[in-house]
């Protein structure tokens, strides 16, 4: 890891925010093809960004206005302690991981109309294939214009899901459960946050429905804006600025069996107009 020195200004022509590097970002990251891509701190705050080469070894990085934001750079000249790993992304993208085809055999609509949330688990653990499976039902979810924006973490250490569970009673289940499931949508690849709440709620969605074929059970937790859970879950799980928490799944093997409940509602349903 690379630490140094820079200062955040305004580029040559005043649209861009940027910092130099003070080094041969390709020498010293031994990159000498390809984008470079770079994470570590801002004065002590999370980034994940990549390299614009400026020709004869010099390198600045742009950054955009939520990391503006979070550093308190306000458009005039600012010092600040930077720390500099490169990410190899091309390495992560050649090897992906080799999935288990896990089946269910529930028809979609019978998932639909029996799933209920489930607040107790037993002891018994799940296996990652079944984790895999669930998450892989994430990613089909439809996103805006296919973007995608969301990011999945996962947490099996108990420590962690113990932390989040005494802070939060609305997810005190955490504490029993096998997992959990943070789905936090990136604001650098949707801009629009009502695009982006929808894109990871339609994940969301599509993960619950996965659990309860599964034969496990789940629950959806909310993350209120401004809320302490929501800052917990920030510096708990070492979240950039770019990726919000949105929504999270605790799950597991259900310690009990809930009714199904129709929810049917003529008075909700309208043709043509209101």
């Amino acid at each position: 890891m690379e630490r140094f020195d820079a200062l955040i200004k305004k580029d040559g022509s005043g649209r861009l925010t940027i910092v130099e590097i003070p080094f041969d970002a390709k020498a010293v990251f031994s990159k000498p093809k390809g984008t470079i891509y770079v994470s570590g701190t801002i004065n002590g705050i999370g980034y994940r960004s990549k390299l614009l080469s400026r020709g004869g070894g010099r390198f600045v990085m742009v950054l955009d206005k939520t990391v503006q934001k979070s550093v308190g750079f306000d458009g005039q000249a600012m010092a600040a302690e930077i720390t500099m790993s490169c990410e190899d992304m091309d390495a992560v993208r050649e090897k992906p991981e080799k999935l288990v085809d896990i089946m269910s055999d529930m028809d979609v609509l019978t998932a639909i109309k029996t799933r209920r949330s489930i607040r107790e688990f037993t002891s018994k653990p799940v296996s990652q294939d079944m984790v895999n499976a669930i998450l892989f039902a994430g990613m089909q979810a439809p996103t805006a214009k296919d973007k995608r924006p969301y990011h999945f973490i996962v947490i099996r250490d108990r420590h962690v899901l113990s932390i989040l569970a005494r802070n939060n009673p609305n997810a005190a289940m955490m504490e029993e459960s096998a997992g959990a499931i943070i789905v936090c949508g990136d604001k650098n690849i949707e801009g629009i946050k009502e695009f982006l709440y929808a894109d990871c709620a339609a994940a969301t969605q599509n993960m619950l429905l996965s659990i309860h074929g599964l034969g496990l059970g789940g629950v959806w937790c909310g993350v209120a804006s401004n809320s302490d859970w929501r800052k917990l879950l920030i510096h708990q799980l070492a979240l950039p600025p770019k990726l919000e928490p949105i929504s999270v799944i605790a799950f597991g093997w259900s310690a009990g069996i809930k009714e199904s409940v129709c929810r049917w509602e003529t008075a909700k349903i309208h043709y043509e107009k209101w």
